[in-house]
């Protein structure tokens, strides 16, 4: 016998693990299928603002593993801080936090379950798992990755933008732990469309570099490079590489009842490279638009609420990566457009206002003062 749901969410990320919560709390029937077991470790910087978490009814604490009261961009050697207001801007490791927020859904969940298969009728969603099970649901959110299965049998995001990342987390002496403690740390100017990170976590530091485009074996030589100047020695830790879904342009990201989410719709900011921002928003629509029984409006809800906001972020892309070094000094150097920033992260303000900071302040703005990063690494 065929087993029926409402709702079937393939993926238990931040994108499924949301859709499923939403679903769960309006009385919903859902089932999460999650190809791994949980907890699992997941490449991801792991930066989350507190105002994005604050729309759950429940407190993150438990998972949040340090709060950052303090941003550094560098570009080259040359070093400035903006201060972070209320310590909003949190760090996560992902596996915990993936973990914590499925574990607040009110769904079925199953794990080490891999979608083999989805097939679509008028009146079904029907989907086979690796283990022969068929299980059908009135609607499906895929939250499945930027690798999505979904997607591909459903024959959407057949082109796609993808940027490549890797990551290492570092056991660092404690000293060198205390100096990048609560301080996120992200650096321009060493490779072509992209940029490097130093993220505090708990007991060890996230380290990164993310490109569009990068020529084979850049990532890892780059990032050796930066690191060793920073002290930090990546010679022995495990490195973690995975490809980003950059957003690039306007596309159907579902069908009559199947809904993509998270990187699953390639929905990472091209700016910023943020991914858990979008994927909890962008799970949120997809729940919605199934409880109001339209979920042909997803594509144009994701369009208004993130795609137009991400279209800006093209430009800002583009500009910034043309002109580093006097969008260094004329923008990050500003601290009310590094504030706005915050705010950007936060999800209170989008793109357009934040260009509309830079136009307004920059002829008048007092420029936070650049340091060395001998002084950095000495402060």
């Amino acid at each position: 016998m065929t087993q029926r749901y409402d709702v079937i969410v393939a993926g238990g990320g931040p994108a499924g693990a949301t859709a499923a919560f939403y679903l769960g709390q309006a009385g919903r029937k859902v089932l999460v299928l999650e190809k791994e077991l949980l907890p699992r470790y997941k490449t991801c910087g792991g930066a989350v603002s507190s105002r994005v978490l604050s729309q759950f009814p429940f407190s993150f604490d438990p998972v949040i593993q340090t709060r950052v009261n303090a941003v550094s961009y560098a570009l080259r050697d040359q070093i400035i801080t903006i201060p972070v207001r209320e310590a909003s801007l949190c760090m996560v490791m992902r596996s915990e936090f993936d973990s914590f927020l499925l574990g607040h859904a009110q769904a079925e969940i199953r794990q080490g379950t891999p979608v083999r298969a989805v097939q679509e009728t008028a009146g079904a969603v029907t989907v086979e798992t690796v283990a022969g099970e068929r299980i059908q649901a009135d609607y499906m959110v895929a939250a499945d990755g930027a690798n999505s299965m979904v997607a591909r049998s459903l024959g959407l995001r057949r082109k796609k933008t993808l940027a490549g990342a890797i990551e290492i987390e570092a056991a660092v002496p404690e000293a060198t732990l205390r100096r990048f403690m609560n301080n996120a740390v992200l650096i321009f100017g060493e490779i072509g469309v992209g940029y490097a990170w130093i993220f505090p976590k708990a007991d060890h530091l996230s380290i990164g570099i993310g490109a569009l485009n990068p020529r084979p074996g850049d990532l890892q030589v780059v990032l050796e490079r930066v690191m060793q100047r920073y002290g930090i020695s990546i010679q022995s830790p495990e490195r973690h590489g995975h490809t980003l879904p950059v957003y690039s342009r306007p596309e159907l990201l579902g069908t009559h009842r199947c809904l993509l989410a998270g990187d699953a719709a390639g929905l990472v900011d091209p700016f910023t490279g943020e991914g858990i921002r979008f994927a909890i928003k962008s799970g949120r629509k997809a729940a919605e638009a199934i409880l109001a029984g339209r979920p042909e409006s997803y594509t144009s809800r994701v369009d208004r609420s993130i795609g137009r906001n991400h279209r800006l972020g093209n430009g800002m892309n583009k500009v910034f990566y043309r002109f580093t070094r006097p969008s260094f000094n004329l923008a990050l150097r500003n601290p009310v457009v590094s504030h706005a920033l915050m705010g950007l992260f936060g999800d209170r303000i989008g793109y357009a206002s934040l260009l509309l900071t830079i136009a307004s302040t920059f002829p008048l703005a007092t420029l936070t003062k650049k340091i060395t990063l001998e002084e950095f690494l000495n402060y």
